[in-house]
């Protein structure tokens, strides 16, 4: 507990020069490492791809395609009605039968081979546009595994789990990957890229759908969650920062940010300077060493006959790491100790150790095989067992509060967006690349994982597959169409026959699809529909914010939207979009106390109604009346 209120008591992190030792020339500043490209698909969509700048292919250099989204536009330049509907992760291989096989063999913790060779998988990572279709999938295979498969035998138990583990971790691998990649990716207001909403959404909804029910996260949730996220990443980033260096200036240790493919403030490196002298300290060091996940350097006889990796490196004369050249400063013998992950949500998490290959891969084996036979082999049940979980449960928080990474996925994720980004880069030197490399391969322990190498490489091809598909191709345009069928049948409909038609939709395996029939006024209905939605988005935001929303926005926007969405309703009518439409505009009325903002509702609601004449006649009266007389609930059962 000492270690980390220190942490909170730092301010300045280690002055650490821009260039590694002897890295390669530094990569261009004047574009930056993300970029977008934009392709239209006929007039009404747009694929864009996210590519990494001067990035590692294999053996060279270049411009690699990492993840790629549809943006349907209905062919109009308002950004109100544009929706995201698919992402695609371009270095997502499809598996092939050899590792499905080993996947169900438990205990098996090895990859075998660099993974499939396959560039023609076109099947988007998600769909965004029916993102409670995994989740309800999910809860079916978990109630197969625990109906049907963990009575049977123990091979069919532990073979069927240990699948089903391997699949899901391989999942959340690339679910990371693609959050990574797009945590990275510029946005703006133009045409050719993701907006800021925009992008805060998708990242939503794939961070979302690794948590337990997150695909039932309204279009609005999701937006305020990918908003936060942002904000919690950076904040556990800062925290880990402060908390890994006070470490290392404790220990007498160098502090060291690694920068891999772009992203900064995200990894570090720890080095020990051979030949020097322990630090003096009047306390036991030992809670820091347990927390750094790493043995004591100045007491470890390998060490002293170290034959790993040395690099010659400029300290000044308090020890910091100086740019070469730097007045006083003098060369000293560096050795790499360790790697570490600041994205950990409790603590720097530990990627790799220098000293012992294995150390992590043993830990993670270890929780692994404990699972495994736990729940596959004796078949100990979450309902019938369900004190041993809350044991083990209790047992983890306690060994968390002490310094261990305890969370399984947490670590997964670090681990995907790592080995990844260590692939991508090229600034970092060849030698300690090549040595962190090794080290990470061996954190493999799920047979359907490919080699990164191998996944980067098919990401291309991948690419140049969409690209032939947008071409005049029919494949992404039958595709779009029949996702605008499905949200037009969608819109209006109750909330009882949405969750019938999504049942209805998994119990066939995704065979049946409510759709409206192919028409050429499809393109025009949608269009005003999306723009009812985004009014009512913006409303309701203004709604749930409670008294003056004038304070919020100017009155001049707010009747702007209320105006529109009046205009908008009047060949509106599904019952359930009216009634919402007139909740809103109730409670905007009521809780404002702009006159003119007040009118404005007045009539929306009465052209609601049908009213409209009575409402254009006495709407000063009407403003005086509803918000004393008529309720938000009133309103709506008025409209209905």
């Amino acid at each position: 507990m000492a270690i980390l209120l220190c942490g909170a008591t730092a301010c300045v992190a280690a002055d650490v020069p821009d260039q590694r030792p002897q890295t390669a020339a530094p990569r261009e500043n004047g574009r930056s490492t993300y970029y977008w490209q934009s392709k239209s698909i006929g007039d009404t969509a747009q694929l864009l791809t996210l590519f990494c700048h001067s990035c590692r292919l294999g053996q060279e250099d270049g411009d690699v395609p990492l993840v790629a989204v549809l943006r349907d536009t209905v062919g109009d330049n308002n950004p109100e009605n544009d929706r995201v509907t698919y992402v695609w992760l371009l270095t997502y291989a499809r598996l092939n039968a050899g590792q499905r096989l080993l996947s169900a063999v438990p205990f098996f913790y090895w990859r075998v081979g660099s993974g499939s060779k396959s560039g023609k998988d076109t099947a988007p990572l998600m769909d965004l546009t029916a993102p409670m279709h995994p989740v309800l999938s999910e809860i079916s295979r978990d109630l197969l595994q625990w109906t049907t498969l963990d009575p049977l035998t123990m091979p069919v138990r532990a073979s069927s789990r240990a699948y089903r583990t391997n699949s899901n971790d391989y999942e959340r691998l690339h679910l990371q990957e693609a959050i990574g990649y797009l945590r990275q990716a510029p946005y703006s207001d133009s045409s050719s890229e993701l907006t800021h909403s925009e992008l805060d959404t998708v990242i939503a909804r794939l961070e979302l759908r690794t948590r337990l029910l997150g695909g039932f996260a309204s279009q609005r949730q999701a937006e305020r969650f990918g908003a936060a996220a942002g904000f919690e990443q950076e904040r556990i980033r800062s925290r880990n920062w402060e908390l890994l260096r006070q470490c290392a200036e404790r220990t007498g240790l160098l502090f060291e940010p690694l920068t891999l493919a772009g992203t900064s403030d995200q990894y570090a490196v720890l080095w020990l300077r051979l030949g020097a002298s322990p630090p003096v300290s009047g306390v036991s060091l030992g809670p820091v060493w347990k927390l750094l996940n790493i043995k004591d350097p100045w007491e470890d006889e390998r060490v002293r006959n170290w034959r790993g990796p040395v690099f010659m490196r400029a300290l000044d004369e308090s020890g910091s790491f100086a740019p070469d050249g730097f007045p006083g400063a003098r060369q000293a013998r560096l050795m790499p100790l360790a790697v570490y992950s600041l994205n950990y949500p409790k603590l720097p998490l530990l990627l790799v150790d220098f000293r012992d290959k294995l150390h992590v891969r043993r830990h993670e084996m270890t929780q692994r095989a404990i699972n495994e036979i736990t729940s596959g082999v004796i078949g100990i049940s979450h309902f019938t067992n369900w004190y041993y979980y809350v044991a083990a449960d209790l047992y983890d928080f306690v060994v968390s509060r002490h310094g261990a990474a305890m969370d399984t996925s947490a670590r997964l994720d670090c681990y995907s967006q790592f080995r990844v980004e260590l692939a991508l880069d090229h600034s970092l030197n060849s030698d300690l690349r090549s040595d962190i490399q090794i080290r990470v391969n061996s954190l493999a322990i799920n047979p359907l994982e490919g080699a990164v190498d191998r996944e980067v490489q098919v990401a291309k091809t991948r690419y140049e597959l969409l690209e032939a598909m947008s071409d005049g191709g029919k494949f992404l345009a039958d595709r779009i169409d029949k996702e605008r069928r499905a949200e037009l049948a969608d819109f209006g409909e109750s909330k009882k026959a949405r969750a019938a038609q999504t049942l209805l939709h998994d119990a066939t395996f995704g065979v049946y699809t409510h759709r409206v029939k192919s028409d050429f006024a499809n393109l025009a209905e949608l269009e005003r529909e999306r723009r009812i939605q985004y009014q009512l988005n913006f409303l309701d935001s203004l709604a749930q914010a409670g008294p003056r929303p004038e304070v919020i926005y100017e009155s001049s926007r707010i009747r702007a939207s209320v105006n529109e969405l009046s205009g908008l309703m009047a060949g509106v009518r599904s019952k359930p979009v009216r009634a919402h439409a007139a909740t809103t505009l109730a409670e905007i009325q009521k809780n404002s106390a702009d006159a003119e903002l007040q009118s404005d509702c007045s009539f929306a609601l009465a052209a609601l109604k049908g009213n409209v004449g009575s409402a254009r006649a006495g709407s000063g009266a009407m403003v005086a009346a509803l918000p004393g007389g008529v309720t938000a609930s009133e309103a709506a059962a008025a409209v209905k």
